[in-house]
């Protein structure tokens, strides 16, 4: 049994079987919703159901809130169609042309710019046609398991796929490739994923990033570059110690007056010449009006909860914050 979904404002329609959600079905038809972590866990794909009837695991109802869920709010990830039904989503054409799908790949190389963080450099068969968005992800599979990653280059920037990886304490993913991965080492891939991409626009942006939320930043930002735009751009970068600010690049990108800023933000040091504290925070700090500006925040839900609330209370526009929030995982 399948239902009929429409969209709205687009008037795109598609189809959904009665044992796949909203989103898995937008996705198997080439069709681009807002989304991120498909889990239910970060509420990126937040829709309003204006006709119709869904279902919804519990997972998805716990990241909305109870006025959203009044106004019917539900999570396209988590949602399933019980009739025909039409709802209010962001619908992105950039993205048309891009699919999913798994690929196998090789380990070009695996590095440790600081103790706990890998750069893995993946390289895919030549007659691979792998395309991306910058900010996009992509899930690794190694042995059958597999996990979110943040692409971290632009696709004219450097060959292959660049993923920046944290190491989490007794974790069963970060251990193989920590320890495991070796060069030349066959693996999988699959993606692209994610609706978080730099939309166009002549607005001055900030990034905002929390650790390794900085690898859809660096991508992004190299696209930019590459691409000779004339939008100022200011980086802010939330880590908890010095030793853990693993890339030189934003501070290349500035001496060579290739950005507006950058601002490290440490929570964790208590007696350095850098800025401490929250790394939204600093922001707040330098900009007294974010009216005219967009934000593009990659880092842990919490961080970009607040983040919004509070750029929006100096004047951000909502429809000017964009976000991917990332969860630890083992």
């Amino acid at each position: 049994m399948t239902n009929n979904v429409r969209i709205q404002p687009s008037g795109i329609e598609y189809s959904v079987s009665n044992d796949n959600t909203l989103l898995g079905a937008a996705i198997s038809s080439g069709i681009h919703l807002e989304h991120s972590c498909l889990s239910g866990n970060c509420g990126v794909c937040k829709a309003k159901l204006l006709q119709g009837e869904v279902a919804d695991v519990e997972q998805g109802q716990s990241i909305l809130t109870e006025e959203e869920i009044r106004q019917g709010y539900i999570l396209t990830c988590q949602a399933k169609p019980i009739t025909d039904v039409e709802i209010e989503a962001n619908y992105f054409p950039q993205l048309d042309g891009i699919k999913a799908s798994i690929h196998p790949c090789k380990v070009n190389s695996v590095s440790f710019p600081c103790d706990d963080i890998a750069v893995l450099k993946l390289r895919l068969p030549p007659s691979v046609s792998f395309k991306y968005l910058p900010g996009q992800y992509i899930q690794l599979i190694i042995q059958g398991e597999r996990r979110s990653y943040s692409i971290a280059n632009s696709m004219v920037a450097t060959d292959g796929i660049e993923l920046h990886v944290r190491f989490v304490e007794g974790g069963r993913f970060s251990q193989k490739i920590f320890h495991e991965i070796k060069e030349e080492q066959l693996l999988r891939l699959e993606g692209p994923y994610g609706s978080f991409f730099v939309r166009e626009s002549s607005y001055p942006v900030i990034f905002l990033a929390g650790g390794t939320g900085f690898a859809p930043v660096k991508a992004m930002v190299e696209d930019l570059l590459l691409r000779k735009c004339d939008r100022e751009i200011y980086i802010y970068w939330g880590l908890k110690r010095l030793d853990q600010l693993y890339s030189k690049l934003p501070q290349d990108w500035f001496a060579s007056s290739k950005i507006k800023s950058f601002v490290p933000v440490f929570s964790d040091e208590k007696n350095c010449n850098e800025r401490v504290g929250n790394v939204h925070t600093a922001v707040l700090e330098d900009f007294q009006d974010l009216s005219g500006f967009e934000v593009y925040a990659c880092g842990s839900p919490a961080m970009i909860e607040v983040a919004k609330r509070d750029f929006i209370e100096k004047g951000l526009s909502e429809s000017g914050f964009y976000a991917d929030a990332f969860l630890a995982s083992n």
